[in-house]
């Protein structure tokens, strides 16, 4: 990223059942075995067509053919070699990022359990031919940064500063109720530049959640997310800084087509954006500062 000029990065956590492995239900088991494929595809296919690399960040279990929890109902929803091959072999330079082995709880887990998931997650990448320097950290939890250089990792995303974050820092509840309020009513998103750290690595904060559309959140027309979103990018292009959208697959497990319309319209305008050389779209590794 030229500090510079504006750009537009888009950050995926690739996880399937991994993510809600220790609070699995059917819900999640069943669209992690039948749905998180046809979205990939979908996603993949969309972002050919508007040619907009992005950072994949991946839970490398998922190419772990032995992994601890391959027989749970079934092998689909924690492994998928097929789903990173496809990434790989798109028409367009993606990154393949890291999301950790296992997708640990990174505030409960030791330095040393850490260490040994990472030592996991760069066997599983190097055998599959892949090599990161970018980590995302799982469920966004940003803990044990020292680390990080040891093991050849020098970006990372952060949280965004939103300001329903700060609220549910004192209640939970009033900080869900406070996020599906933000994207509502259009509230300008943060825009994000990267940081360099005290450990001289390069923090990438997000910007905005591709919020999914289940329970309550599906109260969220397109046309306030849209316009949250444009307004960002706007905002990005004006101050030549980034905006930074980020989201799993599942956020597309509820109203799919909803969903995806809404990304095509947000493709299409960076697209033209890009069209006219107000904006660049970069990957997490290319950040500069």
């Amino acid at each position: 990223m030229n500090k510079d000029s504006a750009s537009f990065c888009i950050s995926i956590d690739l996880e399937l059942a991994w993510g809600v492995s220790d609070k699995l239900n059917e819900f999640y088991l069943n669209h992690a075995i039948n749905s998180e494929r046809l979205i990939c595809n979908q996603l993949i296919e969309i972002f050919d067509n508007y040619k907009i690399p992005v950072s994949w960040a991946t839970v490398s279990a998922l190419l772990d053919e032995n992994n601890r929890n391959i027989s749970i109902e079934d092998k689909k929803a924690w492994y998928a070699p097929d789903i990173i091959d496809k990434i790989l072999t798109s028409k367009i330079d993606h990154l393949v990022a890291s999301h950790s082995y296992a997708h640990l709880n990174f505030k409960l887990s030791t330095k040393k359990e850490i260490e040994n998931d990472f030592e996991k997650s760069n066997f599983f990448f190097n055998k599959f031919g892949i090599k990161t320097n970018s980590l995302v950290f799982p469920r966004n939890q940003v803990h044990h940064i020292d680390i990080l250089d040891k093991f050849n990792y020098k970006f990372y995303r952060s949280i965004d500063k939103s300001w329903y974050k700060k609220v549910s820092k004192f209640n939970n509840f009033a900080g869900k109720i406070s996020n599906i309020i933000d994207k509502t009513i259009p509230i300008k998103s943060n825009t994000i530049k990267p940081i360099l750290d005290n450990n001289n690595l390069i923090e990438v904060p997000s910007s905005l959640l591709l919020i999914s559309r289940n329970g309550l959140k599906n109260i969220i027309t397109n046309a306030s997310m849209y316009r949250k979103i444009r307004l960002g990018i706007d905002e990005a292009i004006k101050k030549k800084e980034c905006f930074h959208l980020w989201f799993h697959p599942s956020n597309f497990y509820t109203n799919s087509k909803k969903q995806f319309l809404l990304l095509n319209k947000v493709l299409k305008y960076v697209s033209d954006k890009r069209e006219v050389g107000q904006l660049k779209v970069i990957k997490l590794n290319e950040f500069n500062v």
